[in-house]
């Protein structure tokens, strides 16, 4: 708290935080409750973030119903403060619902919000999260496929201006979707496909420091001869490699762009083979499935397989082992 008495956004969060560990979380919720009461907010705009953490602590203490008319009232502190977006309070507002049995209208308020996963990463990250958490990860899967098409169209469409104030927005749409859409099928028990990779890479990346000295992560493409012989003998993995090799290479690069976008650096491809996975199935992988795959793949990284360096100069040739100049081959696919 400040001196003057004030609480700013730090000093919510922290009475959040003591709240996991307290005894009597419902004291330090109604101190929140008071402070907005008596025009105690540093910022008057997180009046409704106060209300909205105060009522997770109630819902959390075991009184949903307190907890949803103070998510009720955070909301509309929200809008009177002029906030545009109020995906995260109406985020929370449903996980309450859901714990008080009024599930219909926990799924009115996340309903919502679904037009929103396209163009807000709060939303793109919370709704799925609140969909998995209270038993609908089915329909979080749904939900969050079909955004992830929208925003990756949109977000291609957006590459020629990169300067545009709406690229950047996107790109973190999507990583939220796609961690989101992962998380999902997880619950599910779904097989890994090539999005479910895109994200746990995009997730290593961002969990290392990045600087000029570091290593990106080596992604696993399969050369054409072995991309035939792959589908050939384990067909079913045409869902995670891509139904043809253009699909494949395709979703090579596509995958490489979006970790460059994030910051990664010294980017590189690792060559597969049938062969190569055959022998690694054998040493005690019992379904040969996505996950199987990026296990493979991680393993030639751990024995130190020989990398392509991604990307080409524009005039060289393509990583994908064509004859043609990478801004003729595999660049535009991206």
């Amino acid at each position: 708290m400040r001196a003057n008495g004030l609480l700013s956004a730090e000093d919510i969060d922290r009475v959040a935080e003591e709240a996991i560990d307290s005894e009597t979380p419902e004291i330090l919720a109604t101190s929140l409750v008071e402070a907005v009461e008596d025009g105690r907010i540093e910022d008057a705009a997180d009046a409704g973030y106060a209300l909205i953490v105060a009522a997770g602590i109630t819902g959390e203490a075991g009184d949903p119903e307190a907890a949803i008319a103070l998510a009720e009232r955070g909301i509309e502190a929200y809008e009177r403060s002029g906030i545009p977006s109020v995906s995260y309070p109406r985020g929370v507002l449903a996980d309450l619902l859901f714990l008080a049995g009024r599930d219909d209208d926990a799924m009115t308020q996340l309903s919502s919000l679904r037009e929103r996963l396209t163009e807000d990463s709060t939303a793109a990250a919370l709704v799925g999260d609140v969909l998995v958490a209270n038993g609908r990860a089915k329909v979080a899967e749904e939900w969050l496929t079909e955004a992830l098409d929208i925003a990756l169209r949109s977000h291609r469409e957006l590459e020629s201006k990169p300067s545009d104030p709406r690229y950047d927005e996107l790109a973190m749409v999507v990583y939220e979707l796609l961690q989101a859409r992962h998380a999902a099928r997880h619950e599910l028990g779904l097989p890994h496909d090539d999005r479910d990779d895109l994200a746990e890479e995009l997730l290593e990346a961002l969990d290392e420091p990045l600087d000029g000295d570091d290593e990106g992560p080596a992604v696993m493409f399969l050369p054409r001869p072995e991309y035939d012989e792959v589908l050939r003998r384990w067909p079913e993995l045409a869902a995670h490699c891509g139904a043809t090799w253009d699909e494949h290479r395709a979703l090579t690069e596509r995958g490489l762009k979006l970790l460059a976008e994030y910051g990664a650096v010294q980017l590189a491809l690792v060559p597969g083979s049938a062969d190569g996975l055959a022998a690694f199935i054998t040493e005690g992988i019992e379904q040969v499935d996505g996950d199987a795959v990026r296990a493979y793949s991680d393993s030639l990284q751990g024995l130190g397989a020989a990398m392509i360096t991604w990307p080409p100069g524009r005039n060289e040739p393509c990583w994908c082992g064509s004859t043609s100049k990478y801004k003729k081959c595999c660049l535009p696919r991206s």
